[in-house]
């Protein structure tokens, strides 16, 4: 049988509720993580206040205590110092040096030009070409089944690493040939939403007409389009930089809810689907589809430019041979007869007056009226593909590219 817990004996009791004995606790506990300079403030009362209760203490005593607390203080102190120095010492010694200012032009490097650059390119081997090849043939076998899609009220848009601006070109050419179909490059830096829209009105819908603003715009093709056959809109790039305003956005979704419009879109940005809120998403009604086909964006980023690229007449050639491809056929027709102009008159043009021009285009049937070749031009404005410039109070357009670079173009657009 286990003994009974004992109580305390009262003389225990006392000699625990003591003064001398409670300050000793506090002196090992509550002041245990106090800074030395208040441990010495209490144990220097707590001694005081232990003599004076207990009486039994004599003033030497004290004077011991006191003075072996005091080195105790100051040792502390002391190592406190130290640790405070080492701190500082090892911040500074991880303080980030002076920012350098040189930039990669100060290597001076030289530069590329862009056919050089085009031929280094062409003789590195392209990896995988043959798992590329069957992956693009696999999204091909899709196409018939992407075109229900379409013909159901959905509009597709395609996602995935690669650019798939092939695989738009290769749907139009296979299963929109007999179709109303329009490619739009929204890789393009100077496109805007009044090109797109221009290009339904006149291409599409065969209207030659002006509008004040874009509602206007949008609402002739609401009505027209409502009886007339299906237009299949081809967006490489709908997240491009000058597509990207809401406004723009919204344009896009309003044509794309349209009954008689279908729409096919390419986004190569990882926040792309940030683009449109719940609204839109709503007009636009998306059919996402994975399109990876690990292409390079050749395309794409054929007008950006670079540092280690001279900005030679090469690049503006291809830049003016991109721009040109995403023309209307009357557009590229206005274009060339300005060119072969310009090249006939030689290196003394200065420019021909807008009646001169307008004259000319009438001959090749390209305008029928004056305002539409003021749209024209005001689009190849846009696209900085023509100046002009004042004289004696008459505007004189022209080509701003060397002769040499625009029999070029010619040869290769012609061919």
């Amino acid at each position: 049988m286990e003994s009974p817990i004992k109580s305390p004996s009262p003389e225990k009791l006392k000699r625990e509720v003591s003064t001398p004995y409670l300050l000793r606790r506090l002196k090992q506990t509550k002041y245990a993580h106090t800074m030395p300079s208040e441990r010495f403030d209490v144990s220097e009362s707590s001694s005081s206040s232990s003599s004076s209760s207990s009486g039994s203490s004599s003033d030497e005593g004290e004077e011991e205590l006191s003075i072996g607390q005091r080195r105790r203080v100051i040792d502390c102190d002391d190592e406190a110092g130290e640790n405070k120095e080492n701190i500082e010492s090892y911040f500074h010694s991880r303080k980030g040096g002076n920012t350098s200012n040189k930039t990669l032009h100060d290597l001076q490097l030289d530069e590329l030009d862009h056919n050089k650059t085009v031929k280094l390119l062409s003789k590195v081997k392209i990896k995988y070409s043959k798992e590329k090849t069957a992956l693009f043939a696999d999204h091909c076998q899709y196409f018939p089944q992407w075109l229900i899609y379409l013909q159901d009220g959905f509009n597709l848009c395609l996602y995935g690493v690669g650019s798939k601006r092939q695989v738009l070109i290769s749907f139009a050419k296979k299963h929109l040939k007999h179709r109303l179909h329009m490619i739009i490059n929204g890789y393009f830096p100077n496109l805007t939403t009044r090109d797109v829209l221009n290009s339904i009105t006149r291409d599409m819908l065969g209207s030659e007409g002006t509008y004040k603003s874009v509602q206007d715009q949008m609402s002739f093709i609401r009505e027209s389009v409502s009886s007339h056959h299906p237009i299949y809109l081809l967006i490489n790039n709908i997240d491009g930089s000058n597509l990207r305003s809401e406004k723009a956005q919204q344009v896009l979704a309003e044509l794309a809810s349209l009954e008689n419009i279908r729409v096919i879109a390419t986004v190569d940005h990882i926040n792309s689907p940030l683009l449109w809120d719940e609204h839109r998403a709503q007009l636009f009604n998306w059919l996402w589809i994975d399109c990876t086909t690990f292409d390079s964006y050749e395309d794409e980023t054929s007008t950006e430019s670079s540092i280690m690229i001279k900005q030679t007449g090469a690049l503006a050639l291809s830049s003016m041979t991109y721009v040109l491809r995403s023309l209307t056929p009357n557009a590229q027709g206005i274009f060339r007869l300005l060119a072969n102009y310009q090249l006939e008159c030689g290196a003394d043009f200065q420019g021909i007056t807008f009646q001169d021009f307008y004259l000319k285009c009438r001959e090749k049937f390209l305008v029928n009226s004056d305002a539409t070749l003021r749209t024209q031009l005001t689009e190849f404005r846009d696209h900085q593909l023509i100046k002009s410039r004042s004289s004696d109070g008459t505007e004189l357009l022209h080509i701003p590219v060397d002769l040499k670079i625009l029999r070029q173009f010619l040869d290769n657009t012609e061919s």
